[in-house]
């Protein structure tokens, strides 16, 4: 029994960690980055070396005196982190499962912020709002009819403090998206 409680606690202590760095990176919903998640990757992660380690030495005596079979889930656990981390930090794009049809840019003019906007062949967009030291990205579904692009999420433009809307008339010929809006700027389209 005591021996059973060991094992749930270190591999609990692992996957709990594998969580900390996973979750921030992983692009499923409404996401933020920036330098703290960066920090946080960095503090987990040597968090995770270090119980690893601990956790091995602590298995190496143990084992040493009661003759045991190394136990390697550890090592397996740490891998499966590292590896999960590495593929999907290592992704281009936000959305991996799915083609992307559109990516547009815009600047806002006297601030450090900028956005992009892609759409996706699935029917689901992202918008990404870039600040200086940080990013966030915000996503819902779309409705393209005709030359109208209709974008799904009400609070949109509070959620991207007023850098998109939510309806946008597609100009191919000057690779632009314009806002219905007036009081929104013009998106470039790239992609």
């Amino acid at each position: 029994m005591k021996e059973k409680r060991r094992k749930i606690i270190k591999y609990g202590i692992l996957i709990v960690l594998g969580y900390l760095i996973l979750k921030p990176i992983i692009p499923i919903g409404d996401y933020c980055g920036g330098l703290l998640t960066v920090l946080n990757f960095l503090f987990f992660g040597a968090v995770l070396v270090l119980s690893f380690l601990v956790i091995t030495i602590l298995d190496i005596i143990r084992n040493k005196k009661t003759k045991q079979k190394f136990d390697f889930i550890p090592l397996i656990l740490t891998l499966v982190i590292g590896i999960s981390f590495y593929l999907i930090q290592d992704q281009e794009e936000s959305k991996f499962w799915t083609e992307q049809t559109l990516t547009g840019w815009i600047l806002v003019e006297s601030s450090p912020k900028s956005g992009e906007l892609r759409l996706y062949k699935n029917g689901s967009f992202s918008v990404t709002l870039f600040n200086a030291d940080y990013s966030c990205t915000f996503q819902g579904d779309y409705v393209l009819n005709n030359d109208k692009l209709k974008l799904e999420r009400k609070e949109l433009t509070e959620l991207t403090d007023s850098v998109f809307t939510t309806e946008y008339i597609i100009n191919e010929k000057n690779k632009t998206l314009n806002p219905t809006d007036k009081n929104f700027g013009i998106i470039t389209i790239r992609k």
